[in-house]
């Protein structure tokens, strides 16, 4: 994976964690739809994490 295609990569996981996290807070889900929203809010966190490390490891950045 090219450095500008990663970048693109984690901007657009970025943003989705950003408006996920946004829209959890701002609306009334079901506990079953807040559940897997917060499930998807920690596997982005997680996703991101690990492109971060890889970025510092390879020193992609």
């Amino acid at each position: 994976m090219s450095k500008e295609e990663l970048n693109k990569f984690i901007a657009i996981k970025k943003m989705d964690l950003e408006e996920c996290e946004l829209e959890l807070n701002s609306r009334y889900y079901p506990a079953i739809a807040r559940v897997a929203m917060m499930n998807y809010i920690t596997i982005l966190q997680e996703q991101l994490e690990h492109y971060n490390e890889l970025i510092k490891r390879e020193g992609i950045a």
